[in-house]
């Protein structure tokens, strides 16, 4: 397979350097646009978009019209109403994926398998903090937050957020927040998320609050760890059980394997225009509250 990559940046040398690993990938183009390169110069028929997120959205309609299978980063555009025609303009044939790295973590995975362990959930919690990395044209609702909305509908099914309520923070002299806090309920579960570009460490947790149990998620120091037997009776335990996962992952490798796989197959991936679609909406009903 060959794979035309448009982007050399931070993230695209990341990307290129995974796709040197996969044996199927037999060719890779380097398209800089840096460097006056631009979408005409692509020689390939699939393509990986790595550029600002700003950009998405008029370079995804511009591959899609050259019959081009399309990876874009997320988000697929910055608003459900550009993600809805994208979609209009895919081919049957065409294969359109979107970059929800999260979704091809194995620690995400092993988060869900848990989930029947600590029974109904009462309370989500998530933590996407560092310092920067800072982007002029969007803010941390559109850098941070499409993981998070991503990983709640991995999780809970992906139904309309609720009761949403923001409180945000914008320090710099960018057009949006760096910092931004939001509560609501999806599929009536409370969840909290905070991101910010103004922290001094980077934290990337998750805690899964359930009847019978914990599920705390350590991105950053690569660990799940399950807490149980809670409750004596009607009293909290302090002796609570733990069960701590090390799951090895590399999930860009995972994600771009599933580029791959889906083309060579001619199946729909995972995280396929639908599920940019219905991030996009939640994204759209939490900008409203900013």
């Amino acid at each position: 397979m060959q794979i035309s990559l448009v982007g050399a940046g931070y993230w695209g040398s990341k990307v290129a350097k995974e796709l040197e690993t996969i044996p199927n990938v037999k060719e890779i183009e380097i398209i800089d646009i840096k460097q006056g390169k631009n979408l005409n110069d692509i020689k390939f028929k699939n393509v990986i978009l790595a550029t600002p997120a700003w950009e998405h959205y008029s370079q995804t309609i511009e591959l899609l019209s050259k019959d081009k299978n399309v990876y874009v980063e997320k988000p697929l555009a910055l608003s459900a109403e550009q993600c809805l025609n994208i979609k209009s303009k895919i081919s049957k044939d065409q294969i359109l994926m979107c970059g929800y790295i999260f979704l091809y973590n194995n620690r995400l995975r092993k988060v869900k398998e848990l989930l029947p362990t600590i029974g109904a959930i009462q309370h989500i919690e998530s933590n996407r903090l560092n310092w920067g990395r800072f982007q002029k044209k969007i803010g941390t609702l559109h850098s941070l937050a499409p993981h998070d909305v991503s990983i709640i509908h991995y999780l809970l099914g992906e139904h309309t957020f609720k009761n949403i309520k923001h409180s945000g923070y914008k320090f710099s002299a960018f057009i949006q927040n760096d910092r931004d806090e939001f509560e609501f309920t999806c599929n009536n579960v409370p969840v909290k998320i905070n991101l910010s570009w103004y922290y001094p460490e980077k934290i990337r947790t998750t805690v899964l609050t359930g009847k019978d149990g914990i599920i705390f998620w350590d991105e950053e120091n690569q660990y799940v760890r399950l807490s149980s037997n809670l409750w004596n009776k009607d009293r909290f335990n302090y002796e609570v059980n733990t069960q701590t996962f090390y799951e090895s992952t590399n999930p860009l490798r995972n994600e771009l394997l599933e580029f791959v796989n889906s083309i060579e197959q001619n199946r729909k991936p995972l995280t396929d225009v639908d599920h940019a679609i219905a991030v996009a909406k939640n994204l759209d009903l939490l900008e409203s509250f900013c």
